[in-house]
């Protein structure tokens, strides 16, 4: 199996696509801007995003709801993702596999998603990620398959 970080520098990649998370959260756009989730790290095939819980994403439980969770291990799988592909290339999570074993109250300081690609090919890419609460305890893992796809000559650049 080829090793994302051996197909290609993805420094400038990786550069380039915090520069866009940067600016959609400084602009109060997406996502990451309305969860409140935080791009700790990213490089090509790996990124780490974090969350402070909030009562604004809690489930009767007064926990974090599931589809918080979920929704921040798309953002951390896809941005690994992304930060590898090649230039001109882009994609599109095609398929998400959530485990819930554990849960987050709203009060835990911070919740942190890892993510890392396992398969970079031509037309799909594959990546695992986990979430751990503060202490350390993982409340929930989970994995997705990216659709890959050129973008277009004469589109917007990336």
């Amino acid at each position: 199996m080829t090793d994302v970080d051996d197909r290609r520098d993805g420094t400038d990649r990786a550069r380039d696509y915090r520069a866009l998370v940067d600016y959609g959260l400084a602009a109060g756009i997406g996502l990451g801007h309305s969860l409140g989730l935080r791009l700790e790290s990213l490089g090509a095939g790996r990124s780490v995003w974090s969350l402070t819980p909030s009562a604004r994403a809690a489930d009767a439980r007064y926990t974090l709801a599931g589809g918080v969770l979920a929704a921040l291990m798309e953002v951390a799988m896809s941005s690994a993702v992304q930060a590898g592909l090649p230039p001109r290339t882009t994609q599109t999570t095609s398929q998400l596999s959530t485990s819930f074993v554990g849960s987050v109250r709203v009060d835990d300081p911070q919740v942190c998603c890892e993510a890392r690609v396992l398969h970079l090919g031509g037309r799909t890419a594959t990546a695992e990620a986990r979430v751990l609460a503060s202490d350390g305890t993982l409340v929930a893992h989970g994995s997705a398959t990216c659709l890959l796809f050129a973008i277009p000559s004469g589109a917007a650049p990336e």
